[in-house]
């Protein structure tokens, strides 16, 4: 899109760093806008120079998309170049490139690719040869041409999205192109999805009584309830995990396994140190964040009270409410007893019921049961096949969650665009994990919910062989501790850690309080030393995974299936 194209648009005013309102520019200024939205500081994006006056830069990134700026360095940008930028900040209300280097000499390589397969050269192949290169992959014939069908076929896509997708080896469908970006721009926190879930519940529920179809209503709660109140043994789920370990390296599989537990185990000791001194006159005890207990009341006493009278009113039996107002029975167990009455075709007062349903303290005993199904303790994390299971329950209960909708007619519900947000997001996870071993642990402490992810920095020949160290990243997200990223390096049972937190009066505390934390860690068999580091910026997972090596293969060992 060359500068002749907008000779008529643009306007003189362009020199205040002010483009002239006319509908073309300002659908070309949202476009550019929308497309640069999700960028971090550090990434790229490449395109024409259509004008530039000073530090004001106006480039056109192709299919429409205007991109005005201020731009930092010296180096000269003329209308007509196609250059690649980093970009410095980026927010609603500014944006600020820098070159990158590259442009500084213009990379003959690129020119004589894409004349060589047959292309032309524009903001767009100029910017996929350089992509390719940078990630390391080959720019002959045939790879351009693939790739350039695909972002011909994935115009709104960054193409620099697409590249490295490409080198992951991940499939370029429209789900995961949405998933790649939400871990790139760390938008992909699966236990806000399955908050987001528990919240839409009730929305949908309403939407269907809403019409006064209160039949509906119930025969959707009745098959909501079925789902989460159903068993599931011990030994019935026998998912693609297990077996994508079963005939491969024992030693590769259970260190990486144990390095999840000691991981686990080790941010609940960093999140128990972090609440002693914020509750110092509060005893805690188990070692770690208290769990929500399983049995009823799981609700503040006044709650508890009046559940238990909705319960009398709808019918239901005196050693039933007892048993509530007692804590006598769990929150699962009263949610399979009301599901029974809903299949009942006498229902004794179904306007009760319905009232029942309705109610706030329902609604919040249903969310925290979705709640303790879907999350994991820290405890429950160290115990050896509990992800494993997380994920396999999460898989068919969202599943017959969907199916549900599906027969209700209420596919386009917020609750249903929740749920096919969140399968996606494990979808996507059991592709990774083809290739990286990584996982997101949706962690449930006391008071509040909290996300984790772990990667592991694999070593493929030492840990065949049962030699040397394993590496892993663990992010938390933490109540008392805020963001916390820990470099953990496993050797045998000497454990060397790396703490990276954004606020120097933590860092101190945990310097402070290290003794604490090593006696915790020592009480389960090992060793360890620390090292203390601001950063002011989240580490993001996704980001180290694409440092890896640019041409890694794929693993012989423990692969995550998160779909089992």
């Amino acid at each position: 899109m060359r500068l002749s194209s907008f000779s008529g648009q643009v306007n003189q005013n362009f020199t205040e760093g002010a483009v002239e309102s006319t509908p073309a520019l300002e659908q070309g200024l949202k476009n550019g806008m929308e497309a640069v939205a999700g960028k971090l500081p550090g990434q790229s994006v490449s395109g024409e120079v259509l004008l530039r006056n000073g530090s004001d830069i106006l480039i056109s990134m192709g299919k429409n998309q205007l991109l005005q700026a201020k731009l930092e360095g010296n180096m000269s940008a003329q209308p007509g170049q196609l250059l690649t930028f980093q970009i410095k900040h980026n927010s609603s209300s500014k944006i600020v490139l820098s070159p990158l280097f590259e442009n500084t000499s213009q990379d003959p390589n690129v020119s004589k690719a894409l004349m060589a397969a047959g292309l032309p050269e524009n903001s767009v192949t100029a910017g996929m040869v350089r992509a390719m290169m940078q990630e390391g992959l080959s720019i002959n014939r045939q790879s351009l041409y693939q790739m350039n069908r695909m972002i011909n076929a994935n115009p709104q896509t960054d193409i620099q999205t697409l590249v490295q997708m490409q080198r992951l080896s991940l499939p370029i469908t429209p789900e995961n192109i949405v998933q790649f970006e939400a871990y790139k721009n760390y938008q992909h926190q699966l236990g806000e999805s399955l908050s987001d879930i528990a919240e839409a519940f009730t929305q949908t529920f309403q939407e269907i009584t809403g019409s006064g179809n209160m039949e509906e209503g119930l025969g959707f709660y009745k098959e909501v309830l079925g789902i989460l109140a159903g068993e599931m043994e011990d030994g019935a789920a026998e998912g693609t995990v297990k077996e994508a370990i079963q005939g491969q390296e024992n030693g590769q599989a259970q260190q990486i396994q144990q390095t999840q537990k000691d991981a686990a185990k080790l941010g609940a000791a960093l999140e128990e140190t972090a609440k002693d001194a914020s509750t110092k006159d509060v005893p805690v005890k188990n070692g770690a964040e208290q769990v929500m207990p399983k049995a009823m009341p799981e609700l503040p006493p006044e709650e508890t009270t009046e559940l238990a009278r909705q319960l009398r009113q709808a019918g239901f039996p005196r050693n039933l409410t007892n048993a509530v107002l007692s804590g006598q029975i769990s929150s699962r167990k009263l949610l399979g007893e009301v599901e029974k009455m809903l299949s009942d075709e006498n229902i004794p007062d179904r306007e009760a019921v319905y009232k029942l349903l309705e109610g706030k303290e329902f609604k919040h005993l249903l969310k925290n049961e979705m709640t303790r199904q879907w999350m994991l303790t820290p405890e429950e994390v160290a115990q050896e096949g509990s992800v494993d299971k997380l994920y396999e329950r999460l898989n068919s209960q969202l599943n017959r969650l969907n199916q549900v909708l599906s027969q209700t007619g209420k596919e386009n519900t917020p609750l249903a665009k929740s749920i096919s947000n969140t399968t996606s997001n494990i979808d996507f996870m059991n592709q990774m994990n083809q290739m990286f071993t990584y996982v997101q642990l949706p962690l449930k402490m006391q008071g509040k919910n909290a996300n984790g992810e772990l990667f592991v920095y694999t070593n493929k020949k030492s840990l065949a062989k049962k030699e040397g160290s394993v590496s892993a990243l663990l992010h938390l997200d933490m109540e008392h501790l805020g963001s916390v990223d820990v470099h953990v390096t496993l050797n045998n049972q000497k454990v060397s850690t790396k703490f990276y937190l954004k606020d120097d009066s933590i860092l101190d505390f945990i310097a402070q309080n290290i003794d604490k934390l090593n006696k915790r860690l020592e009480s389960r068999g090992y060793s360890a030393t620390a090292e203390f580091i601001n950063r002011e910026e989240d580490t993001n997972v996704m980001e180290e995974i694409l440092k890896q090596d640019k041409n890694i293969s794929m693993l012989s060992g423990y692969s995550f299936d998160a779909r089992a």
